[in-house]
């Protein structure tokens, strides 16, 4: 130990001037090679990973910005070089031919089974897409009543838990103690009329 400081202190030099302070190791076989060590650096940052081409950075920038919407472009693409040019092939030659939507693509056995999945598709989208019009209707058609059927706890689909939240405070903290002796929760009236 007192070698190796007699060693630091042996080349300690002092620089009045410029207030420097400057070390030179007697056994460099100890200390490790600072030469060594920039050149490791230096070659470090020279590894680093580069993008291909301009236009990958700013499309991952635009997706890192836009978020969850990102996958828009993806959609758009397939939109306009898909299904926009099948969608007006379809309807051309439908006219042309005087086909239906089946019948069209048999012009081509290779793709007869197309308009079979175009016909089956809209019979899966019509499933869904009536069921969200009902909802649509029913909740038109009971907004125009004067007191709307999910304001109020006094109808045949309502039970002990519901409360509609005009309640004051007093009321709702005894309905919620009585409550949660029995394990229960209590429910809006709007949670009740929709479920």
């Amino acid at each position: 130990m007192i070698d190796c400081m007699t060693n630091l202190t042996e080349g300690l030099k002092i620089d009045d001037k410029d207030k420097k302070v400057s070390v030179a190791y007697k056994d460099s076989k100890s200390l490790p090679d600072n030469n060594a060590t920039a050149k490791k650096r230096k070659s470090l940052a020279l590894e680093r990973e580069q993008w291909t081409r301009p236009l990958d950075f700013i499309m991952s920038m635009i997706a890192y910005a836009v978020g969850l919407g990102s996958f828009l472009v993806v959609y758009s693409i397939f939109f306009s070089l898909g299904a926009l040019p099948v969608f007006i092939l379809e309807i051309t030659l439908g006219q042309y031919v005087q086909r239906g939507a089946m019948e069209i693509w048999n012009l081509c056995p290779l793709f007869k089974g197309v308009g079979i999945g175009n016909v089956v598709i809209a019979f899966m989208c019509i499933a869904y897409f009536c069921v969200i019009s009902s909802w649509s209707i029913f909740y038109m058609i009971n907004s125009i009543a004067s007191v709307f059927p999910w304001e109020t706890c006094n109808n045949w689909w309502n039970d002990k838990t519901c409360i509609t939240g005009r309640e004051s405070a007093t009321v709702i903290s005894r309905i919620i103690a009585n409550l949660s002796k029995f394990n229960l929760t209590t429910e809006t009236s709007v949670e009740q009329y929709w479920e």
